[in-house]
């Protein structure tokens, strides 16, 4: 299980298709995927801020296979360099959707790929934020307690352009359509229910 990290009293669009009214978000634990990684940037004696002041340790960077901590791409195959079609979404409630778009046209060791996979708390639910679900973690009051958010980029599943999707740096909060798919960025799941 994770940590709900946002509540509305009004429903939200949600799931497949937008066809269902959700109230929550919750983020997946440090730890979703496997072995824990120094947080992107460690070692400069300024750790606790490349972690968001968590553990100086993420599993959100653990690219082909646990722990290695190189990052996962936005997309692979022809998603890579084309527009996907319905992965635009950026509100509250359009990371399902999007997600579900990437898995269309992006093949295997993506960033769609990883989330989808994910079934902590035995959901199978999970997907890659929207960049509107991205930014709330980090301005969560609570954030430090769900642990190991790095400094670094992490991707949404807003595609912006056929060659980009949007990202965010969690120590600033700086969010960017610059992120060529092809780039390496961190990873956390979250689920709207």
């Amino acid at each position: 299980m994770g940590t709900v990290f946002y509540a509305s009293t009004t429903p939200f669009a949600c799931r497949e298709n937008m066809a269902s009214a959700c109230n929550y978000l919750e983020v997946a634990p440090n730890g979703w995927n496997g072995k824990l990684v120094n947080c992107p940037g460690a070692g400069t004696g300024l750790v606790s801020s490349f972690c968001g002041g968590s553990p100086n340790a993420t599993s959100d960077w653990g690219s082909s296979g646990p722990g290695t901590g190189s990052g996962y791409v936005y997309c692979t195959g022809s998603g890579k360099t084309s527009v996907i079609p319905n992965a635009s979404g950026t509100l509250i409630g359009t990371g399902y959707p999007n997600t579900s778009a990437m898995l269309t046209m992006c093949k295997s060791d993506n960033a769609a790929e990883q989330v989808r996979g994910y079934t902590g708390g035995e959901m199978t639910d999970w997907s890659l934020p929207s960049q509107d679900e991205l930014n709330s973690p980090h301005y969560y009051t609570g954030r430090n307690a769900i642990g190991g958010f790095a400094a670094a980029c992490y991707w949404s599943s807003s595609e912006y352009d056929k060659d980009n999707a949007w990202y965010q740096k969690f120590q600033s909060g700086y969010q960017t359509w610059s992120g060529s798919k092809a780039s390496t960025c961190g990873l956390r799941p979250v689920r709207a229910f």
